[in-house]
């Protein structure tokens, strides 16, 4: 069973690799948007990774529900907002639970790709983090229903998330910003996309 602190690591190594690839994003959020995703990502999941340090409770959903609303303090951006409600919908699902099994994590991709879709309203193909976040939370489902260990199964999601992200270069947007600057944006992977292979890899790690 995962308890509080091995969600506090996680949260650390997810933070640490947003710290790591933050130029990355910046560069490539550059291409296709107004070039702030490093910098907003960082400050957002800084503050969650705070959060997370000053908790001093058991309860995974309040401090899920703690660093939901402060990573929205820190990163008012489209992304910021998104990466919020998605942690806000993981807190409330184990809302009452002492610790998580197996079956409640490998469930927590889907649902945090559900959440981004109620309230950013866009779609899998609309060239957005979804297309790389349905396919991983898609992955570790069957890996895991097959089988699998939990590394593997999320292994093997990182690597659908990272090979959809790539897949992203050539589509049209459909939206956000990337939408309005049309055959420009074209050629690139969505920055979304693309941090979400990132965060994947490092929940593996």
């Amino acid at each position: 069973m995962y308890q509080i602190d091995d969600v506090k690591r996680v949260i650390q190594k997810v933070a640490q690799r947003i710290h790591q690839e933050k130029d990355y994003l910046g560069e490539l959020d550059g291409r296709s948007g107004d070039g702030d995703l490093g910098f907003s990502m960082e400050a957002a999941f800084t503050a969650v990774w705070n959060t997370a340090k000053e908790y001093n409770g058991t309860q995974i959903s309040e401090l899920l529900m703690k660093a939901a609303m402060n990573c929205n303090k820190a990163a008012p951006s489209t992304m910021g907002t998104l990466m919020s409600a998605g942690i806000m919908a993981i807190a409330k699902e184990v809302k009452g639970k002492d610790g998580l099994e197996n079956g409640d994590v490998v469930r927590l991709p889907g649902i945090f790709a559900q959440a981004i879709m109620a309230r950013g309203g866009a779609k899998l193909g609309d060239k957005t983090i979804l297309d790389a976040l349905c396919p991983m939370a898609e992955t570790v489902e069957r890996e895991f229903s097959q089988g699998s260990a939990l590394k593997a199964a999320f292994s093997a999601g990182a690597e659908t998330a990272k090979t959809a992200a790539e897949g992203t270069a050539g589509m049209r947007a459909a939206a956000g910003r990337a939408k309005w600057l049309g055959e420009r944006a074209v050629e690139y992977p969505d920055g979304g996309a693309v941090l979400c292979g990132i965060i994947a890899q490092a929940l593996v790690d």
